[in-house]
């Protein structure tokens, strides 16, 4: 198991342990799921945990017996196979294929003896894992039978369609199976499984006909036990139609919120099912079990409404009848309000400030985790004792959204300046995503919210990390503003049918949202840029969103949460500086906590942000590239910590080009930081002085607009030079923000699994990872694989990964090599990045080919090549 030096501040020398480590396992060619294992995720390739299931610790067992395992794979490795033992005796070869079980004839031990079992997984590199033992004791010479009885249906009963028989079952050892029999004849195979049961479709046999149902028990030593017969009757023939009333909500009624709308139905055989309408559309899916009832969110309709509600019941046999209708009226005044807004690790109204090194507790924090299911996708660490996080909010309560695990830490926490709680966050079991600390009751204005880290821990804790992953502020508001706010009403927003618009039951952006549970409900968003966010909600009754960009799909966004927030609920980052469709399908669908499936859109941000590191930046010499030390643009699920330039080199350049109207440079103001040139075009435009008392970062230092369309470049000199009052002169190059012109072209993505794409030689489809673009990938370590894919247009981007195992590739444009590009990662992995892109081709038909050479970088631990999609426009 890896440790979490990732998020211990980036310390260089665990780095090389971990390249090390690496390098031991550089087959893998699952690249992911790192980041769901044990810390540090970005750098952890997979495991495996086996388990015996069959049979279970402490039971009896007797003849031959079957020992069955199972195996749970974290990350995306391959399981060559499993070796069963007997108190450390091999059972039997190694079974190579799932589902893997071994045959153990017990008679060959002696009769009361106690024997332990275990399992031990080998993957494809030969690591095993071995499952904890079980241990069974030998029960043979059983001569006792079980005891067996049908308990549904009940003797005498009237039955149609098809319906369950039932039967409990008991042994003094165990029961093996149950099967069931129709007058004498098998009813399907044996259930192994309690609790025992068969269907049985009775419109197989004449109506109104009688029939005995059985079951037989037997257990391990092949004793059996008969129940006693059942009788039913047959009557598939039933024209009777069902009956059916509302009960809740009366007639005449007023309502507000989510309310349960139930009904009594009652049959002459039995009530299938009963379906509830609201204004004559179905209101969720049919409830085939009594009691009847569906809830109904009355803030989709509007307030001061009337609505009439209805229930249709159904028998086995079709029959069906609607009840007298019911009218109630809307009040869902004065307008709730959202228990919070979500203000996730890396927003701005949050300031960090270093701690105090020590061995193992670097200084700074480290805003790219990604090891755990956190909001937003990231998290920010911290080890050294008085390293500060500081939220600046308005409201009248606040949360901070933390982390307990075995190896988290010791925290104070103050409220505008006084100490107000210290906290252990030692847990036996990792919790994310947990409100770790909140305040209510504050009077209403601005508060600040400061989390320390006192690098002291639990004595039963393995470390002390402190983590931010977000905080909730109530009451809520819109979340702030990334780029350029688009609202659901604006013209760039398509819908098709099953969406309520105009909601304006809570502090929505723009004051109103859309919202849907229709199954199949789409809203598409059409922007120009390279970043985009869903701004939304997460509650306990939101459901399961698919998301596709450019036409294809791109992730499956579950936003269900135990407390409501009004959130931003979806990113996509380093996208093309292009045209793209951004669509959101309501699926019907709902984790299993949820109590209901609508999704809702409140608004859209976007921007034309180009990182430090994007292939659009020239660097002369005298620049330290891709610093993680702050809260820098770009931390995202896509590259883990955003990341600057810096340099206090007299003359060192950082020169941005691009096509555009508009740009703006991001870097920092703060006491260390000095004075810059900037040229335009190649011509001197100012000079800025980038000090300030207090640590500023991703400020906009230099802006220029209504430039003439095209092409235009934006260069930061470093002058060396420093205001009498700053420490230092460095310059910092965050980001680059640029007005793009509206004649960009609209780009479409292909995934990885296209018929367009052609594959030669070894490749590997990687498990479902929420990281890759559509969630799966291929990825190939061979020499002379190739992926080509055909297309029609005049750009072309290979969206694939740099990683720590990453190797080097060719690139072959229309049969002509172009390029060879290392996709090595020296610092943290990097998911949906743009490998290679081509530009002003011949309009018409080309080819792309991606050639795996085999070859790798030397700090590389692996020669792996990930195709993951690309970009046509």
């Amino acid at each position: 198991m890896l440790t979490l030096e990732k998020e211990r501040g980036v310390n260089r020398r665990v780095r090389a342990s971990c390249v090390k480590f690496a390098k031991a396992i550089a087959l893998l060619v699952t690249l992911g799921w790192a980041l769901m294992s044990p810390p540090p995720a970005s750098a952890q390739l997979g495991s495996l945990i086996v388990t015996i299931t069959s049979p279970t610790s402490g039971s009896p067992v007797g003849g031959t017996i079957t020992v069955t395992a199972s195996v749970s794979i974290i990350g995306s490795i391959t399981v060559a196979g499993v070796q069963f033992f007997v108190d450390g005796v091999a059972l039997g070869t190694e079974d190579t294929t799932a589902p893997y079980s071994r045959p153990w004839d017990t008679t060959t031990a002696a009769n009361g003896s106690t024997h332990t079992l275990t399992a031990v997984a080998r993957d494809l590199l030969g690591l095993r894992y071995t499952s904890n033992p079980v241990t069974v004791t030998v029960a043979n010479g059983d001569t006792t039978p079980p005891t067996v009885a049908i308990t549904s249906p009940s003797g005498g009963a009237t039955v149609s369609g098809t319906v369950t028989v039932t039967a409990s079952a008991t042994d003094n050892v165990g029961v093996a199976g149950v099967q069931f029999f129709v007058d004498g004849a098998a009813l399907g195979t044996e259930d192994t499984t309690a609790p025992y049961s068969r269907t049985w479709d009775t419109t197989t046999v004449a109506n109104g006909s009688t029939h005995t149902l059985t079951a037989v028990a037997r257990d391990a030593a092949g004793n059996t036990a008969t129940s006693g017969p059942v009788t039913v009757t047959v009557a598939n023939a039933d024209t009777t139609p069902p009956t059916v009333a509302i009960t809740s909500p009366s007639g005449g009624a007023t309502v507000s919120g989510t309310v349960t709308v139930t009904a009594s139905a009652t049959d002459n055989v039995g009530v299938a099912g009963v379906q509830f309408f609201v204004d004559g559309a179905a209101l969720g899916t049919e409830d085939t079990s009594a009691p009847y009832s569906r809830a109904w969110d009355t803030t989709t309709a509007a307030n001061g409404s009337s609505h009439t509600l209805t229930a249709v019941a159904r028998d086995a046999a079709g029959n069906t009848t609607t009840s007298a209708p019911i009218t109630v009226t809307v009040s869902n005044a004065p307008p709730a309000t959202l228990a919070a807004t979500r203000f996730e690790n890396t927003d701005l109204s949050i300031t960090y400030t270093d701690g105090t090194p020590a061995p193992g507790q670097p200084a700074g924090w480290w805003h790219g985790s990604r090891s755990r299911g956190w909001s937003g996708a990231t998290a920010s660490f911290n080890r050294s004792a008085g390293a500060r996080a500081t939220f600046t909010f308005s409201g009248t309560s606040v949360s901070w959204i933390g982390f307990r695990a075995p190896w988290a830490g010791i925290a104070r926490v103050f409220l505008d300046g006084a100490f107000a709680a210290e906290l252990d966050l030692y847990s036996t079991t990792e919790q994310p995503q947990t409100a770790v600390f909140s305040a209510t009751g504050l009077s209403p204005g601005t508060h600040t919210l400061t989390v320390e880290v006192t690098g002291r821990k639990n004595v039963a804790a393995t470390d002390d990390a402190v983590v931010v992953d977000a905080f909730d502020v109530a009451p809520s508001s819109p979340p702030s503003t990334a780029g350029t706010r688009f609202e659901e009403t604006a013209p760039s927003v398509t819908y098709t049918t099953g969406w309520t618009r105009g909601d304006t039951t809570r502090a929505w952006s723009g004051g109103t949202a859309a919202a849907s549970a229709t199954a199949g409900a789409q809203a598409t968003f059409t922007f120009i840029g390279t970043e985009v966010r869903w701004i939304g909600l997460r509650g306990p009754e939101t459901g399961i969103a698919r998301v596709f960009l450019d036409g294809a799909f791109q992730a499956e966004v579950d936003t269900f949460s135990a407390t409501e927030v009004q959130a931003v609920v979806f990113t996509a980052t380093g996208l093309a500086a292009a045209r793209h469709r951004l669509t959101i399908a309501v699926t019907g669908l709902k984790n299993p906590a949820a109590a209901d499936t609508r999704i809702v859109l409140d608004a859209f941000d976007v921007r034309a942000r180009f990182e430090d590191p994007d292939p659009s930046v020239a660097y002369t010499a005298g620049w330290t590239r891709e610093n993680a030390d702050k809260n820098w643009s770009g931390t995202s699920a896509n590259t883990g910590s955003g990341t600057a330039a810096l340099s206090r080199t007299a003359g060192a350049q950082a020169t941005f080009t691009f096509t555009g109207t508009g740009v703006s440079w991001i870097g920092a103001r703060a006491p260390w930081t000095g004075i810059a040139r900037v040229l335009l075009d190649g011509a001197f435009v100012t000079e800025v002085d980038t000090f300030a008392p207090t640590e500023q970062v991703q400020a906009v230092l230099f802006s220029a607009t209504g430039l003439a369309a095209g092409s235009h470049t934006l260069a930061i000199e470093v002058t060396g030079a420093k205001n009498v009052a700053a420490t230092d002169s460095l310059i910092v190059v965050d980001a680059y923000d640029a007005t793009l012109a509206s004649s960009a072209p609209t780009v479409a993505r292909v995934q990885e699994s296209d018929p367009s794409i052609a594959y030669i030689g070894d490749w590997t489809t990687g498990s479902r990872f929420t990281f890759w673009s559509g969630e799966s990938a291929v990825l190939s370590p061979t020499a002379g694989a190739q992926a080509t894919m055909t297309f029609t247009g005049t750009s072309v981007r290979w969206i694939g990964q740099r990683a720590f195992t990453g190797g080097i590739a060719r690139v072959l444009l229309d049969g002509v090599e172009v390029a060879q590009v290392d996709t090595f990662a020296p610092l943290q992995e990097e998911y949906q990045a743009a490998m290679f892109s081509a530009t002003g081709l011949a309009a018409g038909s080309h080819t792309l080919t991606i050639a795996v050479t085999g070859a790798k970088n030397a700090a590389s631990t692996g020669a792996v090549i990930v195709v993951d999609a690309f970009d046509i426009f």
